[in-house]
């Protein structure tokens, strides 16, 4: 199973079906990791905090396109099925966060090599692509202005090169921000605003907790 304990995951819309990606395999013609799709099934369309990915190669040596990208780039929403496509609420959600749209968009449109498919928001017109034929098949890549930069051999890998990032609660929050807390009230103000954000979040995204099963 994969790890996903060092994320919060923020759900969108969690409606897939293993059938939506049965037919999306078809019309692609090759089947997804199971891994990746076990993700899908669990968490839909989902983005996930922290968000920074490394623009590294699996040997860990860095590529960059200066002065577009370098260091890291963060990783946006997983497109799975949009609310159009399910009749859910939107919640935040377009309708291009769709495995369907995108594909449209970037491999019928834009002429995207039909050996990957864009899998999630990267920065600009830049996304993250998965290899589905050929040598390779599962790698994760990175479309960096219309280059093919592997970041990771698998789905699985590419999770565990995003760096672990603990969520503060609120005491630890109050403790990071002391210095510039001017009396008891602003004090006050942070606090409560620090719980009701979070309680939102929750209530809104459905956010699995960093470290939840």
């Amino acid at each position: 199973m994969i790890n996903v304990k060092p994320f919060r995951v923020i759900n969108y819309c969690d409606a897939i079906t293993a059938e939506y990606l049965e037919a999306f395999e078809q019309r692609i013609g090759a089947k997804l990791p199971v891994d990746y799709k076990s993700f899908l099934l669990r968490f839909g369309a989902a983005s996930l905090r922290p968000s920074n990915v490394p623009l590294t190669g699996p040997d860990g040596h860095p590529f960059s396109d200066k002065p577009y990208e370098t260091g890291d780039v963060d990783l946006g929403i997983f497109y799975a099925a949009s609310f159009r496509e399910t009749g859910k609420p939107s919640n935040g959600l377009r309708d291009r966060n769709s495995l369907n749209e995108q594909y449209s968009e970037y491999t019928l449109d834009y002429g995207l090599d039909p050996d990957y498919i864009p899998i999630a928001d990267g920065h600009a017109n830049n996304i993250f692509l998965m290899k589905v034929k050929g040598e390779g098949a599962g790698g994760i890549y990175y479309w960096l202005n219309k280059r093919y930069c592997l970041l990771a051999h698998s789905f699985e890998a590419f999770l565990d090169k995003i760096p672990y990032e603990k969520e503060l609660n609120v005491d630890e929050y109050l403790e990071s921000v002391k210095d510039v807390i001017r009396n008891e009230k602003d004090y006050e103000w942070r606090r409560n605003r620090f719980l009701e954000n979070y309680k939102e979040m929750r209530e809104q995204y459905q956010v699995k907790e960093q470290g939840e099963p």
